[in-house]
């Protein structure tokens, strides 16, 4: 567990770095952009996460999971070598062939002024991102989580710095928002690549394309799926109300993901590669049984902190018209808990090769998804968006354990993550009720509310014995 806690941490600390500096960018956007400009920006974010998948076909997780069945610095620098070769090729094929169609799928998609730049832009910016996640999984599958995070910080970083002229002084709106992006995936690849080098052999294996083709190919449903969750709640919002909730809507959806990115990313990049190394250990699946636990208790913190102190942070740097966002914060941050459960239940799957599995299972949860979508949005509008997130987040997450289970089983302990659950639900209602006249007394309120969260759970006994001396120790030894 120590490496796992070393990794996650130095993870952590740039995932932390990264959405400082994006959260640097949120007044930006919400004093420069109105409310429906940013929904447009956030519709070409769903859409270009499906642009994504299917440029390289998602060859980074292939490549992450075939990695260790390789013997020899050889063999698996060959192996980063093939990942490499096919993820440019592939990008290259579909970025042109995408560019070469936007008039005809713009209007599909968007219909506003500008719709084909945009998508265009999309496409360009995608491509490049479906290309730097081989790169990067390169820089993990080696397990070298420095070079990981100053590649992605300088190349946010580089995007910032650019943003802000685009945006605040050139005036370019969403498109000087795409550009800076860009640029910014152009700075991480280069630095990523640069690091990887070392690794990346002179030959190509066929048997090793196909083996990484086998494992990702079948989980494109899966990611395909997953994408249309996130694309479905902010087109019935479009449909069914306005842009403008759309960019509210995707405010809130933006402060509850920083669990995602500050927590559940960090931890996803040192977890793959750490239990695939301990496959051989007899205890990995008590290993398993207890990080989900700790991932549930630190989630949770960061769900009660986004829940309890959005709307005061929305206030201080948004525009006044942005201020409906805060309410869909703490359902969204519940959803995304539940979805990165599945980092950690989801092993037995990957660990027996079958992720066609959870392609089905995806599918069924796309179209429930719909549904709810459907029944709840003409009525609640973004509040029911983000209640479907929830429900369906439920029902993939139950059925994904169910499936692992039965693959490969390990002593996971279900109450104790009901409980966390129930008392992180139980302080993220009713704290967000706190509104006095001084915004220092309602924080002040706010902070003894998130406090509550360990003393409650030191207070039911809900820590075995010793575990808490041990998760000391190994804070202790992850930072020093």
């Amino acid at each position: 567990m120590r490496k796992l806690a070393s990794d996650s941490v130095i993870y952590g600390l740039g995932s932390v770095a990264n959405q400082a500096l994006s959260f640097l960018l949120l007044p930006l956007y919400t004093r420069y952009l109105m409310p429906a400009e940013y929904g447009t920006l956030a519709l070409i974010s769903a859409l270009g996460g499906i642009v994504t998948l299917f440029a390289t076909l998602g060859i980074h997780s292939g490549l992450m999971r075939i990695f260790f069945l390789y013997e020899g610095e050889t063999e698996r620098a060959a192996v980063v070598a093939t990942a490499w070769f096919f993820a440019v090729a592939t990008a290259t094929l579909a970025g042109v062939a995408l560019y070469v169609a936007t008039p005809v799928l713009a209007p599909l998609v968007l219909d506003v002024d500008g719709a084909v730049l945009y998508l265009r832009y999309a496409i360009v910016l995608n491509c490049l991102v479906a290309v730097g996640s081989t790169t990067l999984t390169t820089l993990q599958a080696y397990q070298r989580p420095r070079p990981y995070v100053i590649a992605t910080a300088a190349g946010l970083a580089a995007g910032a710095l650019l943003n802000i002229y685009l945006v605040a002084v050139a005036k370019r709106g969403v498109q000087g928002v795409l550009e800076g992006q860009i640029a910014g995936m152009g700075v991480q690849i280069t630095i990523s690549a640069g690091a990887s080098l070392a690794h990346l052999g002179r030959a190509l294996r066929g048997k090793a394309l196909r083996e990484m083709l086998g494992f990702c190919v079948p989980l494109i449903p899966t990611n395909l799926a997953g994408m249309g969750l996130t694309l479905a709640d902010r087109y019935f919002l479009k449909i069914f109300s306005t842009l403008t909730e759309v960019g509210l809507y995707a405010l809130g959806y933006r402060f509850g993901s920083v669990l995602d990115t500050a927590f559940i990313q960090p931890f996803q990049r040192a977890w793959f590669p750490y239990v695939f190394s301990l496959l051989d250990d007899p205890s990995h699946r008590e290993i398993c049984a207890r990080a989900l636990e700790y991932y549930t208790i630190l989630g949770g913190a960061v769900v009660i902190a986004l829940s309890l102190f959005g709307a005061e942070v929305i206030r201080l740097i948004a525009d006044p018209s942005y201020l409906g966002a805060s309410p869909v914060i703490f359902w969204i941050g519940l959803g995304i808990l539940l979805r990165g459960t599945t980092t950690i239940t989801v092993t037995g799957i990957h660990i027996q090769r079958k992720t066609h599995y959870s392609a089905g299972l995806f599918i069924v949860g796309s179209f429930a998804n719909v549904a709810l979508l459907a029944l709840l949005v003409p009525t609640w509008g973004m509040l029911g968006a983000a209640w479907a997130t929830v429900l369906t987040y439920v029902g993939l997450s139950g059925g994904l354990y169910a499936i692992a289970q039965r693959l490969h089983p390990i002593p996971y302990r279900l109450d104790r993550i009901a409980l966390l659950l129930a008392i992180v639900s139980a302080l993220c209602l009713g704290g967000e009720r706190i509104r006095m006249e001084s915004i220092v007394l309602t924080c002040a309120a706010k902070l003894a509310v998130l406090a509550l969260f360990p003393a409650i759970l030191v207070a039911i006994g809900f820590f075995h014995h010793g575990e808490l001396d041990r998760a000391r120790a190994l804070l202790r030894r992850a930072t020093g």
